[in-house]
């Protein structure tokens, strides 16, 4: 098997494969098409590309398996969710399905390294102790009230990667 670059529409489907068979030992393709919110036949041509990739064990009409590929990776992007979705909802305090669907989105295109980065800082949070949960409410409390809004211009020089102004252009 050559191993290819994942989509990461195809990257949900093994996510949701890994989820069902953790659960009940195998997945189904209507299962799939259901969590998916697709057509079953859409699925279907998935689940062909997903075989062809050496990620899933399926037979039309049959149970979906994961081969241990697929399963290393299912885990993963399982493992990516769940880091993102405990960032955006109890650290950020977002609401539950925004947070769970930014999560989805972006399990696909952050780095190794800064999901290891931000999973050790939710870890390193929860150790914490309750201190730190109520940093929003603390914020919007002490929050400073701006006398007035920054000027484009005030923003692009503060920024710390400020673009030089084109040639020929004014600030």
């Amino acid at each position: 098997m050559t191993e290819k670059k994942l989509s990461p529409v195809l990257e949900n489907y093994l996510e949701i494969i890994f989820l069902h068979e953790l659960r009940d030992g195998a997945a189904r393709a209507s299962d799939v098409a259901d969590a998916a919110g697709v057509t079953r036949s859409t699925v279907t041509s998935a689940l062909k590309a997903l075989q062809r990739m050496g990620y899933v064990e399926y037979e039309p009409y049959s149970l979906i398996h994961l081969t241990r590929d697929g399963m290393r990776v299912g885990r993963e992007l399982a493992h990516r969710h769940i880091v993102l979705q405990e960032f955006f909802q109890h650290v950020l305090q977002l609401d539950e399905k925004l947070a769970s669907s930014v999560s989805c989105d972006l399990e696909h295109i952050l780095p190794r390294e800064v999901m290891l980065r931000l999973g050790q800082f939710v870890l390193y949070l929860q150790e914490s102790g309750e201190d730190w949960k109520n940093w929003f409410a603390e914020y919007e409390k002490n929050r400073p009230a701006h006398p007035r809004r920054l000027r484009d211009a005030e923003l692009l020089r503060q920024s710390p990667h400020a673009l030089p102004p084109r040639a020929g252009q004014s600030e």
